[in-house]
């Protein structure tokens, strides 16, 4: 039997809509699960935007995984939504932990456009419908920090020639963090912390047998 795989899951701590934010959660709750299917390393990344590409660096250096996965809170959404694309612009209608409000500002200088994701998204996508889990594909990550995560990993996998599959999967708030909020007309969609988990559990189950070349058969 070949070398598991190794996958590194990396969700976004806390900020201005999300004290608690479940992306940190799953990834805590993936990292104290035993996984079968490949090397697993659970990572909580600060949202702070100037310091991010330093950390994602170190990261992708110390471990040279086979995939990483980035997780980030939605909180208009209710689905499980992986991301097609990351586009070079942080644009915040929000401010980072630092308390940086950022306009029209690249994430790489003179960078691409935008890069793609090549994770198994439809896959995935596929794999969680059939489990009942609510799951659509998404082409807009918006301009914040989830964003620049997916948009920088794609970039310094491309500049260190990194053998790195990489994207990024937004999940919807808790119903704990929705049922704090005070105000009844801001309340939105929610999944409970057991179910998203599960979700990107089976998404890292796809991810490795899209890893995987198939076993074929002697003559």
């Amino acid at each position: 039997m070949g070398k598991k795989p190794t996958v590194v899951v990396a969700g976004y701590g806390t900020w201005a809509k999300a004290e608690k934010n479940p992306a940190a959660q799953i990834s805590a709750q993936l990292k104290s699960q035993s996984n079968k299917f490949c090397d697993l390393i659970c990572l909580e990344i600060p949202v702070e935007s100037r310091s991010l590409s330093t950390l994602l660096e170190a990261s992708l250096m110390k471990y040279r995984p086979d995939a990483w996965v980035g997780l980030g809170v939605s909180t208009n959404s209710g689905v499980i939504r992986p991301e097609m694309v990351g586009i070079n612009w942080r644009h915040f209608n929000v401010p980072d932990i630092s308390g940086s409000l950022l306009e029209l500002i690249p994430v790489v200088e003179s960078g691409p456009v935008a890069y793609q994701s090549d994770l198994p998204n439809a896959n995935m996508v596929e794999r969680l419908k059939s489990a009942g889990i609510p799951s659509v594909i998404s082409f807009h990550a918006g301009t914040h920090l989830c964003n620049q995560m997916l948009y920088t990993v794609r970039h310094l996998v491309e500049t260190h020639r990194l053998h790195t599959r990489s994207g990024f999967i937004h999940v919807p708030q808790t119903p704990q963090n929705v049922t704090s909020v005070d105000d009844p007309e801001a309340m939105g969609s929610s999944m409970s912390l057991s179910l998203m988990t599960q979700a990107i559990s089976l998404c890292i189950e796809e991810i490795v047998a899209d890893l995987t070349p198939p076993v074929t058969q002697a003559a």
